[in-house]
């Protein structure tokens, strides 16, 4: 046997032999990884959306907090949770799905969903945020190399409107996609 083959099964051995790395199972204490904290995360309503676009709760929280798995919809990371602030924001959420359903056709392509969330706010058939909401999202390759993004949504309003650049390199936060259906204040580091 040559040398590297040699060194190829070693790795192998060795990595067959590492402990699984444990990835959380339960629906419930999934979609809850995306919330910001543990009181928050306690008083969340916990929904699964069902391919038609609706969808049922599995914990009905206290609080105007929803949280949801996106694992596996099209447009989303391999590993994707989400939380917003408010139930309000539901419609807006179905809308995502199906417009990145449509603007994919069964592949993830991000230019596609763009394209189609675009169009929507373009003909008057966007649902807007609730203004002032607050979107927290954990999603990556794995749950393990997941980070955390997490914006306030300002449907239509510019940096101006909010007091806040309209640029990233400002050093803080920003509105990104200002004066458009897509228009948050991204909160970097949360």
């Amino acid at each position: 046997m040559k040398p590297i083959s040699l060194f190829v099964l070693g790795v192998l051995a060795v990595a067959m032999s590492a402990p699984a790395q444990a990835q959380t199972t339960d629906p419930i204490k999934k979609a809850l990884l995306a919330a910001p904290n543990a009181a928050m995360a306690k008083d969340a309503t916990v929904i699964k959306w069902k391919p038609d676009f609706t969808y049922e709760v599995l914990k009905k929280g206290t609080s105007r907090m929803v949280c949801y798995d996106l694992t596996g919809w099209p447009g989303e990371r391999p590993f994707s949770v989400e939380c917003t602030s408010s139930e309000a924001n539901l419609p807006r959420v179905a809308q995502n799905r199906k417009l990145a359903a449509l603007g994919t056709a069964g592949a993830s392509d991000r230019s596609k969903i763009d394209e189609a969330v675009a169009a929507a706010g373009k003909d008057g058939t966007r649902i807007m945020s609730e203004t002032g909401s607050i979107w927290y999202k954990f999603w990556g390759n794995s749950e393990a190399t997941a980070v955390r993004h997490s914006f306030i949504a300002v449907p239509g309003k510019w940096g101006k409107d909010v007091g806040l650049p309209e640029v990233r390199d400002a050093g803080g936060s920003w509105v990104m996609f200002a004066g458009t259906s897509e228009a948050h204040i991204m909160l970097p580091g949360l």
